[in-house]
C-alpha cells in the first residue's frame, strides 16, 4: 500500500470521454468534422500515410493568432501547404471508414476513436476502449500497443534504446549530471516510431505544453500521451518502415540545412579556454602533433564579465587579429551565446539597455521584468517567442562576426536559471508559468511556450548569422530545443560525464535523435564532467569518430582533456580515428545531404536498414554510420573481444577485409588499437587523403573503396561553404557495384549538376579483388574487376 512508503492514498480525477458521434461533415478538402455533442472531433489527411488528429472538449478548436492562423511559432508545415491527396469516406450504422492510397482510418460511431489499419488489414496506431479523454488541466489519447511492438525516438533520451515500458515527460530543464534513469531533458521531442516485424508508424504529439509519453509503464498494452494544453492534437504517419515515416515527419517539422563543410571536422572545446595565449598554444599543439581540428570553441571566459556580445579586454585584447591567425592556420572560431542578459542598468552595456528601451525582455504577468542569476549574476531575458526580439538578437552577432567568428554556440537555454547567485546554493527555477509570451496578439503564457525557448533562441541565431554572414554558411549548436529544431541548428547532448556508461549510453541517445528528425547531433567525447583515464578517452575518441558532430569538451574543474595529455599511445590512436574520420569526409558529407533532403539519419541503429529483424529491435551498442559502414564499439575498460551481430546478407571487415554471411553473431577481437569496422557487400565509401583541416587541400584525389555484392551509392559535392548548391550549383555521381558472372562490374554514370570539379585522379578499389584508376572528367564508365 502506498502509505507504507510515507504517502497517502490518493483519488485520482476521473477522465472524461467524448460522446457517440452524432453527425459528420466534410469542412474541407482535406478534413473530416465529427459532432460528438459537446466535444469535436476533426481527422485530416493530409498526405496517402499522414492523418492529423483533432479533439476538442468544448466542441471549439483554440487559436492563438488572429484570422484563426495558426501560432506564429508553430512547428509544423501548415495544412493547407500539403498537397491535396484524394481519399474515400464510407459510412456505415457501425463506423465511420476514411481510406488513402495507402492507410485505412476508423472511427466507430458508439465509442468515437481513431483505428488505422493497413492494406493488408493489420492495425497499427489504434485506440483503445478509452479513446480520447479530458480532466482539469489535461487532454489525453490511449494507444493500443500490439504484440511485440517496441518503441523509439522522443528526441533526447538516457538509457537503451527501446523505450517501452517507460515513462517519457517532454519539459526542458537543465539537467546537469543526468544519469540512465534521467526523464526530462535539455531537448523536448514529442515524436516516437513504433516499429514490429511486418510494419511501423509515428506519432508526432503537436503541443508544446507539458506533455507525457506512457508506453506501457502504468498499464501494460496502453500507450497515453498528455498534454496541459486544451485540446488534443497529434500526428499518424503510417511507414511501413522508418525511413518512410522519418521523410513524412520531416516534411512536417523541417529539415536540416547543410552546414559548412568544416563543421564536420574536429571540434575541440574546453570550459574554458581562458586566455588568447592559451588558445594560440592549443592550435599549435594542434598543428605540431599533425592531429586534425577545424575548430576551436570559445566558452562563457572569452567575454567581458560573462556579458554576451562582448570580448574579456584583458584576457582576449584583440580578438579580430587571434582569430585571423587562426584562420591562416586552418581554423575556426566559435563562440557561446546565452540567453540571460547582465542587469546593468546605467552601466552603459549596449544589448541591456536596448532591450531595456524596447521593452524585449520576459516580464511577469503583473508586467515586472523577470530576473534570474546566471553568468552574469543578475540577468534578464530576451523573449524569443517575439519576432522583433528574434530579429533583434539576430542582429546583434555582429559584434562577433566582425571578428571573424564562424559560427555561435548557444547554452543554458533551456532556460537555465537560478533563483539564487550561482555557487550560493541555488535552486533552478524558469519563468513563471503565466509569464505572457511571443505577440501580444497570441495571447500565449510560459506554459505554453517554456519548451520553446531554446529552438527560438536558435532559430533567432541561425537567421541572424544568414544576415551578418552574407553568402557563407554559419554553425549554430544548441542545448536545448523542440521539435524542428534540426532546421536551425546542430545539437549536443549536454553536460555529460566521463564515465564508461555514459560512452556507452551515448550510442542509443545519439540514434532516438536521429529517430527523432535530429541529424546532426553529438555529445562530448571524453565526458565533461570528472575526469577520463588514457583508456576511456582512447575508446571515446574512437566513437566520437562516427558522431555527426565530433567535438571534445570537458569542464572547468577536470583534467585537461586534450588527445595529447594522456601520453603517446593514446595520442597515437587519437591521432588514427582522427585521421579515419577526415578521409571518410566525402562520404560523411554526402550522409548530411541525404539529412538535408530526405531527413535521413546519419547515425543509424540498425533496425533502420533492417526494420523485420527482431534481433536488431534491442540493440543498442552498434551503430551503422550511413547505408554501408558498421561500427561495433568497445565501451569497458579491459575488454578486447566483443560480440558483434551481423545481419542479413554480406559483411566484410573493415580492416583485414575478412568475410562473413549474416545473419550471424561472432566475437571480434578489439585490443584497444582497434574499433571493429564492417561493411555491407555491395558497400561504397568515398575515401579523401587526410588532412589537418577540411580545406587544406584540394580533393584532386579520391579513392572509391568498394566491397563486393550488389550496391548503389551517390556521391554528393558543393563549395562546402556558400549557399550556391540551392541554386543547383552541386555535383552528384553515382555509382553501382553487382555481379556479372564471375567479374565484378562498376557503373559509374555520368555527373550531374552545375558545380565543377578540376580533372582529378580517382582509384577505383574492389577490396579483395583489384584497383582500377582513371582522371574523373565527369563522364560516365564502366570498370571491369575479376
Amino acid at each position: 500500500m502506498p502509505q507504507y512508503f510515507g504517502k497517502l492514498q490518493t483519488t485520482e480525477q476521473p477522465w472524461s470521454t467524448i460522446d457517440s458521434v452524432q453527425s459528420i461533415a466534410r469542412t474541407d478538402d482535406r478534413t473530416i468534422h465529427f459532432n460528438c455533442g459537446e466535444t469535436s472531433l476533426n481527422i485530416s489527411i493530409l498526405a496517402p500515410n499522414l492523418v492529423r488528429v483533432r479533439m476538442s472538449p468544448t466542441g471549439e478548436f483554440t487559436t492563438r493568432s488572429v484570422a484563426g492562423r495558426k501560432p506564429s511559432y508553430s512547428v509544423t508545415l501548415p495544412d493547407e501547404e500539403w498537397e491535396i491527396v484524394p481519399f474515400e469516406v464510407r459510412e456505415t450504422d457501425e463506423k465511420i471508414e476514411i481510406e488513402t492510397a495507402q492507410i485505412t482510418v476508423s472511427v466507430k460511431r458508439d465509442r468515437p476513436g481513431v483505428e488505422c489499419f493497413d492494406k493488408s488489414g493489420k492495425p497499427f496506431a489504434s485506440d483503445c476502449d478509452r479513446a480520447l479523454g479530458w480532466r482539469a488541466g489535461a487532454t489525453a489519447g490511449w494507444k493500443r500497443i500490439e504484440a511485440d511492438e517496441h518503441f523509439y525516438g522522443f528526441g533526447q533520451r538516457t538509457g537503451f534504446l527501446d523505450k517501452l515500458s517507460e515513462v517519457k515527460t517532454n519539459w526542458t530543464i537543465d539537467a546537469l549530471d543526468y544519469n540512465s534513469l534521467s526523464d526530462e531533458m535539455y531537448q523536448a521531442i514529442p515524436f516516437y516510431i513504433a516499429l514490429n516485424p511486418d510494419r511501423a508508424y509515428g506519432i508526432f504529439f503537436n503541443t508544446t505544453f507539458w506533455s507525457q509519453f506512457d508506453i506501457g509503464a502504468e498499464k501494460p498494452g496502453v500507450l497515453r500521451m498528455e498534454t496541459r494544453g486544451p485540446e488534443l492534437d497529434y500526428y499518424i504517419i503510417y511507414g511501413p518502415e522508418p525511413a518512410q515515416i522519418l521523410a513524412t515527419y520531416t516534411q512536417l517539422t523541417g529539415r536540416m540545412p547543410m552546414p559548412p563543410k568544416w563543421a564536420l571536422g574536429y571540434h575541440q572545446c574546453r570550459w574554458s579556454y581562458y586566455s588568447e595565449d592559451v588558445v594560440r598554444e592549443l592550435a599549435k599543439e594542434f598543428r605540431d602533433r599533425a592531429i586534425p581540428c577545424d575548430v576551436i570553441h570559445l566558452d562563457i571566459d572569452y567575454m567581458h564579465g560573462y556579458r554576451v556580445f562582448t570580448w574579456s579586454p584583458k584576457r582576449f585584447p584583440d580578438p579580430a587579429k587571434l582569430i585571423a591567425d587562426l584562420k591562416a592556420a586552418g581554423f575556426k572560431v566559435v563562440t557561446i551565446v546565452d540567453p540571460g542578459v547582465k542587469y546593468e542598468p546605467e552601466g552603459d552595456y549596449e544589448v541591456f539597455d536596448q532591450g531595456v528601451e524596447n521593452d524585449y525582455f520576459v516580464r511577469t504577468a503583473e508586467g515586472r521584468l523577470f530576473h534570474g542569476y546566471v553568468w552574469p549574476e543578475k540577468a534578464v531575458f530576451p523573449d524569443f517567442l517575439r519576432p522583433e526580439v528574434r530579429e533583434w538578437w539576430g542582429g546583434l552577432h555582429k559584434a562577433l562576426t566582425d571578428m571573424g567568428v564562424a559560427g555561435i554556440w548557444n547554452d543554458m537555454n533551456e532556460p537555465s536559471i537560478a533563483e539564487r547567485p550561482f555557487g550560493d546554493g541555488h535552486e533552478h527555477i524558469w519563468f513563471p508559468l503565466d509569464a505572457p509570451q511571443g505577440p501580444e496578439s497570441e495571447g500565449a503564457t510560459h506554459a505554453e511556450t517554456h519548451n520553446l525557448y531554446g529552438l527560438m533562441m536558435a532559430k533567432a541565431c541561425s537567421e541572424g548569422l544568414q544576415k551578418v554572414r552574407s553568402g557563407e554558411r554559419s554553425f549554430v549548436l544548441t542545448r536545448s530545443g523542440f521539435a524542428g529544431v534540426q532546421r536551425y541548428s546542430s545539437v549536443w547532448m549536454g553536460d555529460n560525464q566521463s564515465l564508461w556508461d555514459h560512452l556507452e549510453m551515448s550510442m542509443p541517445m545519439l540514434c532516438n535523435m536521429g529517430l527523432s528528425g535530429v541529424a546532426f547531433v553529438g555529445c562530448d567525447i571524453g565526458g565533461f564532467a570528472e575526469n577520463a583515464t588514457a583508456e576511456m578517452f582512447a575508446r571515446w575518441m574512437q566513437v566520437g569518430m562516427l558522431y555527426p558532430l565530433m567535438r571534445g569538451h570537458s569542464a572547468i574543474s577536470t583534467a585537461q582533456h586534450e588527445p595529447w595529455v594522456f601520453g603517446d599511445r593514446t595520442e597515437k590512436i587519437c591521432r588514427e580515428y582522427m585521421n579515419l574520420r577526415y578521409q571518410l569526409l566525402p562520404y560523411i558529407y554526402t550522409l548530411f545531404w541525404e539529412a538535408a533532403t530526405t531527413g535521413t539519419p546519419i547515425l543509424r541503429p540498425l533496425l533502420y536498414h533492417f526494420p523485420r529483424d527482431r534481433a536488431t529491435y534491442h540493440l543498442y551498442d552498434q551503430v551503422l554510420l550511413g547505408p554501408s559502414l558498421m561500427a561495433a564499439p568497445v565501451y569497458r575498460p579491459g575488454v578486447e573481444h566483443r560480440a558483434v551481430y551481423l545481419p542479413e546478407g554480406t559483411w566484410y571487415d573493415w580492416w583485414t577485409g575478412e568475410c562473413y554471411q549474416g545473419p550471424m553473431h561472432i566475437l571480434a577481437h578489439a585490443p584497444l588499437e582497434r574499433m571493429p569496422l564492417y561493411v555491407r557487400g555491395g558497400g561504397i565509401i568515398a575515401i579523401a587523403p587526410v588532412q589537418q583541416f577540411v580545406s587544406e587541400q584540394p580533393l584532386d584525389s579520391l579513392k572509391m573503396r568498394i566491397w563486393p555484392g550488389t550496391g548503389e551509392w551517390t556521391l554528393y559535392e558543393d563549395d562546402g561553404h556558400s549557399f550556391e548548391h540551392e541554386q543547383g550549383v552541386w555535383a552528384a555521381t553515382n555509382y553501382q557495384v553487382y555481379f556479372e558472372g564471375e567479374k565484378v562490374i562498376v557503373e559509374i554514370a555520368a555527373r550531374e549538376g552545375e558545380f565543377s570539379i578540376c580533372d582529378r585522379e580517382v582509384t577505383v578499389e574492389v577490396v579483395g579483388v583489384g584497383e582500377q584508376q582513371f582522371t574523373d572528367d565527369g563522364a560516365a564508365r564502366r570498370l571491369t574487376f575479376g
